[in-house]
C-alpha cells in the first residue's frame, strides 16, 4: 500500500467527491447520472467504505476496478482486510453465526461469497491509499492527524492509521500542512455536509435510506468549484 496517492488536477474533465457509499450503488449511479458524469473524462473520488450495510455491497469489487474511480481505505475495508489476513477463505465462517453479523456492521452479504471473490477483494482493498492528494485538497476517511507534513504520515503510517480510519472524537483540528487548504472526509454521519476549519464531512448516511425509520442520502459534490 502507498500511504498517499498524489494526483494532478483533471485536465480533461471534472472531478467529484462522494461520501461513504456502503453498497448504495443505485444511489451512486443515479447521482452521477444527474451530474451528467462522463467516465471517459471525469473522475470520482470516494472517502472509503464502499461496502457493508447497503443493498449492493457485492458490487464494490467492480467499482474498485473502474479507472475513473479513486478511493481511500475506510474503516470497513480495514476491518475486512484484517479479518481476511487472519482467516483467508474461512473469513465468512469466522465472521458470521447463522448468517448474522456479530459486529453489527452489515457484513452478512460476504457470507455466500466464493473464495476467489474474497481473495480478489482483499487484493483490491490492501492496495488502497490512506490519503489522496489533488492540489491543495486531501481526501481521507475519518480525520487528518495533527501533523505538519504528509511525509510525516508516510514515515510513520502505523502511528497515524487509526486516526485516519477511525477517529470521531471532538471537532477537526486546524490543518497544519503548508499548501493544504481543504480535507474531505466521511465516517461520521451528518445530516448535511458540514465544514469546520477546512475539513468537510460529506457522509450523509446513504445506507440509512434502506433502514426502516431512518433517512439518509449519498452526497456527491464537485471537488473544485
Amino acid at each position: 500500500m502507498n500511504e498517499i496517492l498524489r494526483l494532478e488536477k483533471n485536465a480533461r474533465g471534472r472531478d467529484f467527491v462522494c461520501g461513504d457509499i456502503h453498497g448504495c450503488f443505485d444511489d451512486l449511479e443515479t447521482g452521477l447520472g444527474e451530474k451528467k458524469f462522463n467516465p471517459s473524462a471525469d473522475r470520482l473520488f470516494c472517502v472509503g467504505d464502499l461496502f457493508d450495510r447497503g443493498p449492493r455491497s457485492q458490487d464494490a469489487l467492480e467499482y474498485y476496478r473502474k479507472d475513473w474511480l479513486y478511493t481511500v481505505k475506510g474503516n470497513h475495508e480495514d476491518m475486512f482486510a484484517q479479518l481476511y489476513e487472519q482467516c483467508g477463505s474461512a473469513y465468512a465462517r469466522y465472521r458470521f453465526v447463522n448468517g448474522a453479523d456479530r459486529y453489527g456492521n452489515g457484513n452478512e452479504w460476504m457470507a455466500p461469497q466464493k473464495a476467489e471473490y474474497l481473495q480478489e477483494m482483499f487484493e483490491a482493498v490492501r492496495l488502497l491509499p490512506l490519503i489522496i492528494q489533488i492540489g491543495d485538497t486531501l481526501i481521507l476517511h475519518a480525520r487528518l492527524p495533527p501533523v505538519n507534513s504528509l511525509e510525516e504520515i508516510e514515515a510513520h503510517s502505523e502511528k497515524y492509521e487509526e486516526t485516519i480510519l477511525w477517529e470521531r472524537k471532538g471537532r477537526p483540528k486546524n490543518i497544519r500542512i503548508t499548501g493544504i487548504n481543504r480535507v474531505f472526509c466521511g465516517h461520521t454521519i451528518v445530516k448535511n455536509p458540514v465544514e469546520y476549519k477546512g475539513t468537510i464531512n460529506i457522509d450523509t448516511g446513504a445506507f440509512l435510506a434502506y433502514w426502516k425509520g431512518y433517512s439518509g442520502r449519498l452526497t456527491i459534490l464537485p471537488l473544485f468549484p
